[in-house]
């Protein structure tokens, strides 16, 4: 074990990301991009194991020999602790699909002619026993799953019943919940499944206008089911609220939303803000935000919830309070 300043993802993680490529991370980073890539043009062919952590390996001797690469310069994502020299996968981040049952206002996905254009659907499952086999992935590590929307992928259920097949103890799964997955029941009532679902709002019509589709009575419903099958006393379902500025930026917005999930008895609630607003802000005013973000953490302590603070806004927190910390935010 060596103590120096690192990042976890680079240490450890692996990203099927959008446009058939591989990274190491998934965290923007407003100045300098950015999500290190390590293969480009993956469509689901076997990966040579030796290959792949040699790529790794040159990522992470830039973090050892003190000169992190360009795209990760100043990300506040960094932490100086002990890092190990082995070569394991402990974060693994599944969204190379990017069909979706919703049109939320933030994600540029649907309608970023780059990523629907040269995003070539591939088969995962392979993949994923080709790495359970050889012992790749840390099966207390983490599996993320995001998307697109993950419950509508092809293969979903499948991926999920292999890595509980398989005995992994945290898998999390972000989505809108507007379709109700019985794999993901599974999981829960087995407590190896975590739930993030993105409602961000409180009342249906700003649901609406930030969704851009009508699921908010399904999405509360299916919100609910989640949460009563998860094992009693368990904090395994989350509600997300991400903050588009202009939109649904309001505290009466937030509270609401907060008192809607403190009904059905969620236990934590998750505060993003939207990707778009942050890269085009980053040097501006963030005050405003960094507040409405105070105010949910207090009003949501008041209700007796934890809030947590993930990606975008963690980084407002760090630009306003000039601070670079790890993000321990998350299951």
């Amino acid at each position: 074990m060596e103590s120096f300043e690192s990042c976890s993802y680079i240490e450890h993680g692996m990203v099927l990301d959008h446009c058939n490529r591989i990274r190491s991370c998934n965290n923007f980073n407003p100045r300098y991009g950015g999500r290190p890539i390590i293969y480009e043009n993956y469509y689901g062919q076997k990966i040579d194991w030796k290959e792949f952590f040699d790529i790794k390996r040159e990522q992470r001797r830039k973090y050892r020999e003190n000169s992190c690469p360009e795209l990760c310069k100043e990300c506040v994502n960094t932490a100086y602790k002990n890092w190990d020299d082995e070569d394991y996968i402990d974060y693994l981040l599944l969204t190379p699909w990017v069909p979706c049952n919703s049109n939320c206002i933030y994600c540029e996905a649907p309608r970023d002619k780059d990523v629907l254009e040269n995003t070539k659907v591939y088969k995962v499952l392979p993949l994923i026993k080709d790495m359970i086999k050889n012992n790749i992935l840390k099966k207390d590590g983490t599996i993320d799953f995001a998307g697109g929307e993950p419950t509508i992928y092809r293969e979903f259920e499948a991926l999920l019943n292999e890595f509980i097949k398989h005995d992994f103890t945290k898998i999390i799964i972000h989505t809108n919940a507007i379709k109700k997955s019985n794999a993901i029941i599974k999981g829960l009532k087995k407590g190896v499944v975590r739930v993030l679902v993105s409602i961000d709002a409180g009342s249906k019509e700003v649901h609406e206008k930030v969704k851009q589709v009508k699921s908010y009575d399904k999405v509360w419903k299916h919100l609910e089911e989640y949460a009563k099958n998860q094992p009693i006393g368990a904090d395994y379902v989350k509600a997300k609220y991400i903050i588009v500025p202009g939109l649904n930026d309001t505290e009466e917005e937030i509270k609401l939303w907060l008192e809607k999930c403190k009904d059905i008895n969620i236990k934590s609630v998750v505060l993003n803000l939207d990707f778009n607003w942050i890269m085009k802000n980053v040097d501006n005013d963030l005050k405003p935000i960094y507040n409405l973000m105070k105010y949910t953490q207090t009003k949501a302590k008041e209700m007796g919830m934890n809030c947590e603070l993930y990606g975008q806004i963690f980084q407002v927190k760090c630009e306003v309070e000039h601070s670079r910390e790890e993000n321990i935010a998350g299951f």
